[in-house]
C-alpha cells in the first residue's frame, strides 16, 4: 500500500482530483492529507470528489501548520466534519506535534469509536510501547514524518501497524541545482517482506513547504520513473533560463519541457505514458503550481504502474 503525502495546498488537492476516479480503482494507493490552508473551499472541492468516486483517504482533523498554525476556523471544521461521519472512506488521523496533542489521543479515539484512524507523529511525543497498547486492538496505522526518530518506532510498534512518511525526494535549494537523474526509492519492493502495512512519501516535493510565493530562477520538472532493477528513479530537467530577472514562468516551464521530450522521443519506454506527462508534454502547463500538480499526476500514476494497479504503455509522442 501506497500512502503519498500531501499538503493541502491547492496543487496538490487538484492533483488529487484529477486523479479521483483512478484512485477509486487504485486498490493500494490512499492519499495522507495535512491542511495547511485557512479557507476550506479547495478542500470541501477535492474531499467532495474522493467521496463521489468512493476514493478512500486520510484527513488530519487537527492541523497545525501554514495558515492553521494558531488557529482552526469555526467554518473550516464544519466543512470538514461533514465528510466523516460513520461509514466514510475518509480516515480521521490525529496529528501529535506538542504534548497536548498526545495527551488529546484517547480523547481523539473516543470522538471516533469503531472507526478506522491514523495517528501522524511530527515529534516522539508518545513511547513507542504505549503508542503500541493504544493502537494494538484498533483499525489504526502509524505515520511516522523522519523528525519523529522513525526507527525506534518502526521497532517499538506492531509492523503492519508503522509507516514512515520518508523523504524520498533530495530537495535542493534551488530549481537550477537540480540535474540529470538520481534514485528515489525502493520502498515498493520491500514493505511487503517487511510485514509494513505500506510506505509512504511525498512523492517529487520536498518534506517542508511554504506558503510564499515568489519569482522562480529556474523551473524544473521532476519525473519519476522505474529503473530496470524495479526500483524508482527521478529526473529533472530545468530550463535554461535560471534567471530571476529574466524570462517568466510559463516560458521557463516551455524550455524544461522541451528537454522532457527530448528525453521522451530518445527514450520512450523510460516514463509512463501518464495525464501528467501528457498535459505537460502538450505545453498546457503556464504556471508553477500547475507545473507541480502534473508533476504528482505522474508520479502517482508511476507508482501505480509499479505495484500493479494499472498498465500504461511507453510514452509514444507519435
Amino acid at each position: 500500500m501506497y500512502f503519498p503525502y500531501f499538503y493541502g495546498r491547492q496543487m496538490e488537492l487538484l492533483a488529487l482530483r484529477d486523479l479521483a476516479t483512478d484512485l477509486a480503482g487504485w486498490a493500494n494507493i490512499v492519499p495522507v492529507i495535512e491542511p495547511v490552508m485557512a479557507k476550506p473551499g479547495d478542500l470541501g472541492r477535492c474531499l467532495s470528489e474522493l467521496q463521489e468516486s468512493r476514493s478512500p483517504a486520510y484527513l488530519i482533523v487537527n492541523p497545525s501548520q501554514g495558515q492553521l498554525r494558531d488557529r482552526v476556523p469555526e467554518a473550516w471544521g464544519e466543512c470538514v466534519a461533514q465528510f466523516i461521519p460513520n461509514g466514510s472512506l475518509l480516515y480521521p488521523a490525529h496529528q501529535v506535534s506538542t504534548e497536548d496533542d498526545a495527551s488529546a489521543l484517547l480523547a481523539f479515539y473516543r470522538r471516533f469509536p469503531d472507526r478506522r484512524v491514523a495517528v501522524v507523529l511530527r515529534q516522539p511525543r508518545i513511547a513507542p510501547e504505549d503508542l503500541a497498547v493504544q493502537v494494538a486492538n484498533r483499525d489504526a496505522i502509524v505515520f511516522v514524518h523522519t523528525s519523529a526518530n522513525p526507527r525506534a518506532y518502526l521497532r517499538g510498534l506492531p509492523a503492519g501497524k508503522c509507516v514512515e512518511v520518508a523523504a524520498s525526494f533530495n530537495a535542493l535549494a534551488r530549481n537550477a541545482d537540480y540535474n540529470g537523474s538520481e534514485w528515489f526509492s525502493s520502498s515498493h519492493l520491500e514493505f511487503v517482506n517487511d510485514g509494513r502495512a505500506g510506505f509512504s512519501d511525498f512523492g517529487p516535493l520536498p518534506t517542508t513547504f511554504s506558503l510564499q510565493g515568489g519569482q522562480a530562477g529556474a523551473a524544473a520538472i521532476h519525473l519519476t520513473y522505474r529503473n530496470d532493477d524495479g526500483a524508482l528513479w527521478i529526473q529533472h530537467f530545468v530550463s535554461d533560463t535560471t534567471d530571476r530577472d529574466q524570462g517568466d514562468p510559463t516560458s521557463k516551464i516551455a524550455e524544461a519541457v522541451a528537454k522532457v521530450a527530448a528525453e521522451v522521443d530518445a527514450n520512450p519506454e523510460k516514463f509512463v505514458e501518464s495525464a501528467g506527462l501528457r498535459t505537460l508534454l502538450a505545453n498546457l502547463v503556464l504556471e508553477l503550481g500547475g507545473n507541480k500538480r502534473q508533476q504528482l499526476v505522474h508520479h502517482l500514476t508511476t507508482v501505480a504502474v509499479c505495484l500493479g494497479e494499472t498498465e500504461c504503455p511507453p510514452t509514444d509522442l507519435d
